[in-house]
C-alpha cells in the first residue's frame, strides 16, 4: 500500500510541478512558486514513503521486503535530490545560477579610410 502511495503521489505531484514550470517560447512561467512546491514535494515523497517501508518490513521481519524498499529509497534519493534542487530554486529558496554571457575572444584590425594601418602584420 505504502509503495503505491509512493508510485502513485509521486508520478501526479512531478506532473503537476511540470505543468506549473512548463512555459512556450520566453514567456516566464506563470506559477514557478507553486510548481516548485510540488516537485519539493515529490522530493519528499520519493525517500519518505520507501524508507518508512523499509522501517516497517524490518521491524516486522521481512527482510526481502525491508531490501527492495531500501534499494528504492536510495533511488528516490537520488531522483529526489535532482528535484529538490530545482523545486527551491522555483520557490526562490535558494538562487538560480546567472547566465553566462559570450565574450569575445578574438580581437580583429578595422582599417580606417584616409591614414595608414597600425595592424599588426601589414
Amino acid at each position: 500500500m505504502l509503495l503505491g502511495v509512493w508510485a502513485v503521489g509521486s508520478i501526479v505531484l512531478f506532473l503537476l510541478g511540470m505543468r506549473d514550470l512548463f512555459t512556450f517560447g520566453d514567456a516566464a512561467p506563470a506559477h514557478s512558486a507553486r510548481g516548485g512546491a510540488f516537485l519539493l514535494g515529490c522530493a519528499f515523497l520519493l525517500v519518505a514513503a520507501p524508507l518508512a517501508a523499509t522501517v516497517i518490513g524490518a521491524l516486522g521481519g521481512q527482510t526481502i521486503y525491508a531490501g527492495v524498499c531500501a534499494v528504492l529509497a536510495l533511488g528516490g534519493l537520488v531522483l529526489g535530490g535532482l528535484l529538490a534542487v530545482k523545486g527551491l530554486q522555483e520557490t526562490g529558496a535558494i538562487t538560480k545560477p546567472a547566465a553566462v554571457v559570450p565574450t569575445q575572444t578574438t580581437s580583429h584590425c578595422v582599417e580606417f579610410s584616409g591614414g595608414d594601418t597600425r595592424c599588426p602584420g601589414g
